[in-house]
């Protein structure tokens, strides 16, 4: 299983996002769509190129304090084969891997929408913009038998932001497929590990932006557990509809920061993807 990353973060400039994850789920979406639909139809052919065009309604809440809930709108491509996979803003290379590509390695590019602008809350107010941008990183996949399937990655900020390092995330997921008919669920359990520097980035407090009532916050590396169901209807040979659920658990490393007022994200994404081949 592979993931169309939300962003984790606001950022009125792509109007909202939240998460990994867009690298970090539109952290699971037209990537899973595309190839649970496609599995029902053929599963063990990879020599084909598939192309799929749809669009997501992405509904979370931030847990920033004093922002409320937010619903998003995107369209979405996917083009899947043995070597590439393109889902939204993220691309996959399988340069390692079996024929099947039941298992495969490669580098991964993806552009999150990380981030947040003074504007989007209160508690932004007096504080420098924290923006997404490209990271890279490299991922895999192995399919473990069982309709069981794991998944991991690690992607980096590819630079700077005013000399301020954005930092890394890295996760590992494990999901199961069932299937009847033209249903298919998909729960899965995963973590993501958050370094230093991005939480830092994320929601840390400079101490040039401390005020009496937001104190000065240095992150620390946080790992971070996550639940998630995803559920397709396939309408017809071409056509899905499917809910994506995901809910993330933060650690004190994030919750204590003075910008939150959660203990956890909960997302839901809505959907259609139409397969053109």
């Amino acid at each position: 299983m592979n993931r169309y990353h939300l962003s984790r973060h606001r950022n009125s400039s792509a109007r909202g996002s939240r998460s990994t994850l867009l690298a970090g789920i539109v952290g699971t979406t037209l990537v899973l769509v595309s190839g649970n639909s496609y599995a029902q139809a053929q599963p063990n052919d990879e020599s084909r190129t598939r192309y799929g065009i749809g669009a997501v309604v992405l509904i979370d809440k931030d847990g920033y304090r004093d922002v409320g809930s937010e619903t998003l709108v995107l369209p979405g491509l996917s083009i899947q084969n043995k070597w590439v996979s393109l889902y939204g803003p993220q691309l996959d290379l399988k340069l390692l891997g079996n024929d099947k590509r039941s298992w495969w390695v490669g580098p991964r590019i993806e552009y999150r929408f990380d981030g947040y602008e003074q504007k989007d809350g209160a508690v932004f107010r007096g504080m420098a913009n924290r923006k997404g941008g490209v990271f890279l990183g490299v991922a895999g996949k192995v399919d473990l038998g069982s309709d069981f399937e794991l998944e991991a990655d690690y992607v980096r900020a590819s630079g700077r932001d005013g000399g301020f390092e954005r930092g890394a995330v890295a996760s590992l997921q494990l999901s199961r497929t069932y299937r009847n008919g033209p249903w298919s669920w998909a729960p899965r359990i995963g973590m993501e590990h958050l370094s230093s520097s991005y939480v830092d980035y994320y929601y840390g407090v400079r101490a040039t932006e401390a005020t009496p009532t937001r104190r000065a916050y240095a992150g620390k590396s946080s790992w971070s557990p996550e639940l998630g169901l995803l559920v397709i209807w396939r309408a017809s040979p071409r056509q899905s509809l499917f809910a994506n659920f995901n809910y993330e658990r933060y650690r004190s490393e994030v919750r204590n920061s003075p910008l939150m007022n959660a203990k956890g994200i909960p997302q839901l994404v809505l959907g259609y993807e139409y397969r053109l081949k």
